[in-house]
């Protein structure tokens, strides 16, 4: 909870992967919140208040992974939106070019967005494919898999692409960006 504030503060992008994350921790525990209190909420060390704030909001996320039966895989509707929302956001850059060097930081990723789409005919929008691809990369690395230099080149160039959109996204919301 506490990380996730500040990731929603700071970056759209870490935000999603943090929820990512987060939902995956949550089915690793069976969605049991005894478990999740005892190896999760107790790790942050917090007062008491703040670690019951932390328990209920693991327990809302567990209910609406249940409600929203993802508990074996797929991510939470607010995350979906979420993403729409930041596409629609980098679909409106593109049309308008009102950011010039985001449309370029674009142009230098599209030709992997379309390798991506080629291999995920299901992901809804470039966001999505981007967050997917930096996801599965993060797994890859933390199951010590080996990664090609050509793959973590590319996770690099799409990370770029998607910090410049997140940043212009976070200038948007404060009212630092108009088009």
């Amino acid at each position: 909870m506490l990380v996730a504030k500040q990731k929603r503060k700071e970056n759209i992008t870490e935000y999603i992967l943090y929820l990512y994350q987060v939902e995956d921790l949550i089915r690793a525990f069976k969605l049991d919140m005894n478990l999740i209190e005892k190896r999760l909420v107790a790790n942050y060390k917090a007062d008491e208040k703040t670690s019951a704030a932390i328990a209920d909001w693991y327990k809302n996320l567990v209910v609406m992974m249940e409600k929203e039966n993802i508990q074996q895989h797929g991510h939470l509707q607010f995350l979906t939106n979420l993403i729409a929302d930041v596409n629609d956001f980098h679909l409106k850059l593109m049309e308008t070019e009102e950011d010039k060097m985001y449309v370029q930081t674009f142009k230098t990723v599209a030709g992997l967005v379309n390798e991506l789409k080629a291999k995920n005919p299901n992901a809804k929008n470039d966001v999505e494919l981007g967050i997917t691809a930096i996801y599965g990369f993060l797994l890859l690395k933390m199951q010590q898999k080996s990664i090609s230099i050509d793959t973590t080149e590319a996770i690099k160039r799409i990370s770029k692409w998607l910090s410049v959109l997140s940043k212009l996204y976070e200038d948007f919301e404060s009212g630092d960006f108009e088009f």
